[in-house]
C-alpha cells in the first residue's frame, strides 16, 4: 500500500465536528483548483470484508457535496436527500477522489451529483438535494 499524496493535493480539516472526528482514520484532502476531495483508503475504513464501508463512502460524498456546493454556490446548505449506488468496490491502498457537479441551482433547493472515484473509475455515484439554509435574523431585528 502507498502512502503518496499526488500532486495539487493539500490537507483539508472539515468544518463539521463529525467529519473531523473521521480524519481519525486517516487525513482529508483538498485540490483547490478544481474543489476535488480526496483520501487514501487504509483498512480502518474497512468492513469486515476488507473493503471500505459503504456508509463510510456516502458520509464522504455527502461531505463532498455540501462542502463544494458552499463553495461554488456560496451558500449555506444541509442535505434534504441523497441517494447512492454503489458501482465498485474501493479497498485499502486506493486514492479516493470525489467529484462534485452541481446539476440545478434554485432559490430554496440545490441539485448535485458526486462520483468517487479511483484512477478516472466510478466507485460510487450519489444524487442529492440541499436545502439552502436561510441568514439567521441579526438581533436588532429580533
Amino acid at each position: 500500500m502507498t502512502d503518496s499524496i499526488p500532486a495539487g493535493f493539500i490537507p483539508w480539516l472539515p468544518s463539521s465536528q463529525f467529519m473531523r472526528h473521521l480524519t481519525d482514520l486517516g487525513a482529508f484532502y483538498r485540490r483547490e483548483a478544481d474543489n476535488v476531495l480526496a483520501l487514501r483508503v487504509n483498512a480502518a475504513h474497512g468492513n469486515m470484508h476488507g473493503m471500505a464501508h459503504g456508509g463510510f463512502l456516502a458520509t464522504f460524498a455527502d461531505s463532498a457535496l455540501g462542502f463544494v456546493i458552499s463553495e461554488q454556490a456560496r451558500v449555506s446548505v444541509v442535505t434534504a436527500q441523497m441517494s447512492v449506488e454503489y458501482l465498485n468496490a474501493v479497498n485499502p491502498g486506493d486514492w479516493l477522489e470525489a467529484h462534485v457537479q452541481i446539476d440545478k441551482q434554485g432559490k430554496r433547493l440545490i441539485y448535485a451529483t458526486c462520483r468517487l472515484q479511483v484512477d478516472g473509475r466510478a466507485m460510487l455515484k450519489a444524487s442529492a438535494v440541499f436545502a439552502v439554509r436561510q441568514a439567521a435574523v441579526p438581533a436588532s431585528d429580533g
